[in-house]
Order: C-alpha cells, then sequence, then structure tokens
C-alpha cells in the first residue's frame, strides 16, 4: 500500500477535528505516569495512582486546560457565523447588488461600487 503526503494530512486533519488529538495526548501522558511511577513503587501502585484521578500529572492538566479552552472556543464559533451575513442594498439603477454588511464589522466601504452592464454582449462574438 503507498501512502502519499497528502494522503497522511487528510487523516491526521480528521484525527484532529474529530478530537482524537486528545486521546493520543492523554494516553502519552498515562504511560509516561505508569513508567515514572513504576520506578518508586510497585505496578499496581503505579497503576493505581495513575488512573484514580487524584494524582493528575502536569500533562494531565495541561490537557484538561486545553479541552475546556476548545470547548469555549466552539461556543464563541456560533457568534462569528452572524459576522458574513448578506445584505442586498439598492444600487441608483435596475440592478440589485449583493454587499456584505461592513457596518457591523466596522470596516470601510469604498466609495466605488463599480459600473452594472446593461447592454447585451455582441452576437454573435467577434472573430480574434
Amino acid at each position: 500500500m503507498k501512502f502519499s503526503l497528502h494522503k497522511i494530512l487528510i487523516v491526521c486533519c480528521a484525527l484532529y477535528l474529530s478530537g482524537a488529538h486528545w486521546l493520543v495526548l492523554q494516553t502519552t501522558a498515562w504511560t509516561g505516569m505508569l513508567i515514572s511511577r513504576s520506578v518508586s513503587s510497585s505496578v499496581a501502585d503505579a497503576f493505581e495512582s495513575t488512573f484514580d484521578g487524584q494524582h493528575p500529572c502536569p500533562m494531565c492538566s495541561a490537557i484538561a486546560d486545553g479541552k475546556q479552552s476548545e470547548q469555549r472556543t466552539e461556543k464563541n464559533f456560533n457568534l462569528l457565523k452572524k459576522v458574513g451575513e448578506v445584505k442586498f442594498l439598492e444600487v441608483s439603477s435596475k440592478e440589485t447588488v449583493p454587499v456584505f454588511a461592513v457596518d457591523s464589522v466596522g470596516w470601510p466601504v469604498p466609495e466605488f461600487q463599480g459600473y452594472a452592464r446593461f447592454e447585451a454582449p455582441p452576437s454573435p462574438p467577434p472573430l480574434a
């Protein structure tokens, strides 16, 4: 089976979007905790102190903080969807031109919006 870079990137993006990166980081933290704690005590004690939730390592704390900050940004994402709403403004001609609602964002509005074309293209098209 031949793997190419774009296929690997697609799989990595899918894992990231599904939240699997937190699983990989948490598994790495638990493995490190088991190894470091089994040196100073028995494997059973190391296993118990790793998974009881009472003795988190700094990496576990950082993972928990990262998960919470990610959940907060997901809540704020719903507010950002409303920024790009399209409003239709009436132009002085027969045409209606879609213009983004720049007044809600505070961007400057350009004075020149462009000309509307009212005449039909030449028929048949000119030969080059």
